[in-house]
């Protein structure tokens, strides 16, 4: 007769045998190749929130400082060193600043109120006939109705855009009919 759990006795060891860790190795990765890819498609989906999310919210302020400051203010897409660009691309960032001569270039003795930062793997452009967004201090942007696009990733079923009314409105929608150009 053996003492047990004296360092005399048999203990029954515990481990895994081969197959058991193959098994377990196997549905690792089965969910790891499927988990990555719908990883990847929500860091996307957040990255798209972001950049809608931003823009939405400096046009927003930009409206508030209009009326705040009975001023012009002036959302341009560009950069605070060179100010606005003569483009409808806004991937590179935005300006936003209050106009005090009302020529919509930021000038060096104008407020710079906000800048937005760049988004390098989304498109973002505006309607070609709104480039530059102007709220004057009523809250109201004059002009035609605007659209900024977004598109990335995941093409044009996932792009997204802001309306701007006449009014100042601003709202947040999904672009389902954006050009195949701007979001293959």
């Amino acid at each position: 007769m053996g003492i047990q759990g004296h360092g005399t006795g048999n203990h029954p060891q515990a481990a895994f045998t081969v197959l058991e860790l193959l098994t377990v190795l196997a549905i690792a990765t089965i969910l790891l190749l499927t988990g990555v890819p719908a990883f990847q498609q929500f860091t996307w989906r957040q990255h798209m929130r972001a950049a809608v999310g931003n823009l939405h919210n400096d046009l927003s302020a930009a409206r508030g400082e209009a009326v705040f400051r009975n001023v012009n203010v002036v959302a341009c897409p560009g950069e605070r060193q060179s100010g606005c660009s003569d483009s409808s691309d806004w991937s590179g960032g935005w300006i936003v600043f209050a106009d005090f001569n009302g020529d919509r270039i930021h000038q060096p003795d104008e407020i710079l109120l906000r800048t937005g930062q760049v988004f390098e793997s989304l498109a973002i452009r505006s309607s070609a006939g709104r480039r530059s967004i102007r709220f004057l201090p009523d809250g109201s942007a004059p002009g035609s109705n605007g659209t900024i696009g977004f598109c990335g990733p995941g093409g044009p079923g996932q792009a997204r855009r802001l309306v701007l009314s006449n009014i100042g409105r601003i709202r947040r929608d999904l672009y389902p009919d954006i050009d195949p150009g701007i979001c293959p």
